[in-house]
């Protein structure tokens, strides 16, 4: 069996020299070496390994990044990084390169065998997954039908030499909306959002799928009814019995909530490594202050002077207030030792409003709503009361001016849709308590970094920034999950999610979210300016037979409503959306609709939309996350309730 290749890319000669004599020790052949990017280009293009260990930072005006997206470019190579800098910025900048592996140095013999073997063996499965596929897909003009027939989830999408579409599949009209007829003949960036220039000109990308043999990329997508779409495009030329370039054949797949799951998983991995470093962090200093409150006693218990025993007590309050920092560490790091019992949180939020008035101040108003009976939970009291208090204290933060500050919980039950959209929750029970204001709400660009250890908008000595990694740490330590919702001078919204307990006196058989609602054959206009949201629940209620009419905005809504010739028995709308809330739009569309129902739905609590807008009285409200036998059955009633109404 012949040896993997491996071409080294390290500037510095005795590790690359140790480097490749390890290879060779391991079984590996090594064919050859070099100290710079232009080099390392080169000799992968014109040797063509199986593997390439290249160092990130080289000397030279190329570096290993730039060398690797070169060689990557012109041929499929893998490529496994070398740095001993494994910062996250240097991470995020080697993507582009599309690397199989990061080593950070000094790593020892199995490691490097490691990461050499994961990497040898991830790109054999790709070649061999993208072979396959071309193969199958290729072998005749019937079986290609019939797989872009069965493809429903993929768009198969064939081009000819000029990038005109000659076929498309019904994965690609499911996909985009556009028939077969509209879509042959058209350019393949006809589906691309109007002047975005999404990844790139077509005769570019063209031509590296040519130079390479295949290329993918992720590319922006518009589909018929103008909502948007994250697309994962695999390009491959296609050639003729002869070897002549006719066209291409792309497959085609919606990565939109694949890319949103992945951005929650750099998320929580990025919290994860801070609250590691944190912990990392307080568990020493802790080590440091035992050894002042110990040097302190001694001193106090051999000094007699007054003035000298009040200096060492000034040191040792010091080294208490840095003790109690080192406990918010070790919160943000989920390393704090709990003491949890089976409580009902109705009784902590009572304990916690009795201190609230006093801390927030007269400037705002408290507003509590709690539910009855609420379902027990298995946690340490202390620390879900260091959570509400800190939450309220961060709202007070957000409301100079004064404000309300509503608490709320609630019994909830989590539906596999939704979970499915937010990492680390799982379909089942939770009790859940939200806490709102009506403050001036997070900017989208810090709203991924608020729950960072050490992040804080606060002026200088103002704020530690633990406050939110500690109430996260604390949740999910718990078992629990925290989501935020906020919109800018709309305030925001906390929910956490912590789970249900079954404890003995309750331990029995607990229903779903109720039996499942009727089938209908009734028109639905549906406006949800998120996408994900908007799809899962287009699909619930198309499969219970509903018509639905979708708007991804307030405007598109009332547009729809305008042309729509036919009945459209009920409104199901989103409540804080960019440009027009909720009750404008079912204002407007109720004056010209009036026998419409309407119901509302939307990420903060009741209680929280209350203060930005009144809704309708006859209208019926669902606060997310909404069960899809929940949502069903209030959509039933509700048009039912008007097919009473106009029958009496």
């Amino acid at each position: 069996m012949p040896r993997n290749r491996i071409l080294i890319v390290e500037d510095e000669t005795i590790v690359a020299m140790d480097l490749a004599a390890t290879l060779r020790r391991l079984g590996y052949e090594v064919v050859g070496t070099t100290g710079t990017g232009a080099s390392a280009v080169e000799m992968a293009t014109r040797d063509v390994p199986d593997l390439v260990l290249m160092d990130i930072r080289l000397k030279g005006p190329m570096d290993g990044i730039e060398a690797a997206t070169l060689i990557r470019q012109r041929r499929p190579v893998p490529v496994v990084f070398l740095t001993a800098h494994g910062d996250l910025d240097t991470v995020e900048r080697s993507k582009k390169a599309s690397p199989h592996g990061y080593l950070v140095k000094p790593f020892d013999e199995k490691m490097l065998q490691r990461a050499v073997e994961i990497a040898l063996s991830r790109a054999v499965t790709e070649h061999q997954e993208r072979t396959a596929a071309l193969d199958a897909l290729w072998k005749s003009e019937e079986r290609f039908r019939l797989l872009l027939d069965a493809a429903k989830d993929y768009a198969l999408i064939g081009l000819d030499r000029d990038g005109r579409i000659v076929s498309w599949n019904s994965g690609a009209e499911r996909m985009t909306g556009y028939s077969e007829d509209e879509a042959i003949g058209k350019p393949g960036n006809a589906f691309r959002p109007p002047n975005e220039p999404g990844a790139g000109s077509l005769e570019d990308l063209f031509a590296q799928v040519l130079q390479t043999g295949g290329a993918e990329w992720d590319d922006a997508g518009a589909r018929k009814d103008g909502s948007r779409y994250l697309a994962h495009v695999y390009c491959t030329p296609m050639y003729g019995r002869s070897g002549e370039h006719i066209g291409y054949a792309a497959i085609t797949r919606d990565v939109t909530e694949k890319r949103s799951l992945e951005a929650q998983l750099a998320q929580a991995q990025r919290l994860e490594s801070l609250g590691q470093l944190a912990g990392g962090i307080a568990h020493d200093f802790n080590n440091m202050l035992m050894v002042i409150f110990a040097r302190c006693d001694i001193l106090l218990r051999s000094l007699q002077s007054e003035k000298e025993r009040q200096q060492v007590h000034f040191i040792r309050a010091a080294a208490a207030k840095n003790r109690d920092l080192t406990q918010q560490l070790l919160a943000a790091a989920r390393q704090q030792v709990l003491e949890p019992q089976i409580v009902n949180v109705n009784a902590v939020v009572s304990s916690v409003v009795q201190l609230l008035g006093s801390t927030l101040g007269e400037h705002i108003a408290i507003r509590q709503e709690l539910f009855e009976p609420l379902w027990n939970i298995h946690v340490d009291p202390g620390k879900v009361h260091q959570v509400i208090m800190n939450l309220a204290i961060n709202a007070r933060d957000a409301m100079p001016d004064g404000g309300t500050l509503i608490i709320e919980t609630r019994n909830v039950y989590v539906d596999s849709s939704y979970a499915h959209q937010h990492i680390g929750l799982r379909r089942g029970d939770y009790v859940s308590i939200v806490v709102s204001d009506t403050g001036s709400g997070i900017p989208p660009e810090i709203r991924d970094r608020i729950f960072d250890p050490f992040f804080t908008t606060k002026g200088l000595g103002k704020g530690t920034g633990l406050g939110l990694a500690v109430v996260r740490g604390i949740i999910e330590q718990s078992g629990g999950q925290t989501w935020v919702y906020s919109e800018e001078n709309r305030g925001t919204t906390f929910k956490i999610f912590l789970p249900r307990h079954f404890t003995e006196a309750a331990s029995v058989t607990i229903a779903d979210d109720g039996a499942g609602a009727d089938r209908g054959s009734e028109t639905i206009l549906l406006v949800e300016d998120e996408e994900l949201l908007r799809s899962v629940v287009r699909e619930a209620l198309e499969e219970h037979g509903y018509r639905v009419l979708e708007a991804r905005t307030p405007a598109d809504a009332m547009t729809i409503s305008d042309h729509f010739d036919g009945t459209i028995e009920l409104l199901l709308s989103d409540v804080i959306m960019p440009g027009m809330t909720g009750k404008d739009v079912a204002a407007a569309i109720a004056a010209k609709r009036p026998g419409i129902r309407i119901v509302f739905m939307s990420g903060y609590t009741n209680q929280a939309v209350m203060n930005h807008t009144a809704l309708p009285a006859k209208a019926r409200y669902l606060e997310k996350p909404i069960s899809t036998n929940v949502l069903l059955r209030t959509v039933r009633e509700s048009i039912e309730e008007a097919n009473a109404r106009g029958s009496v």
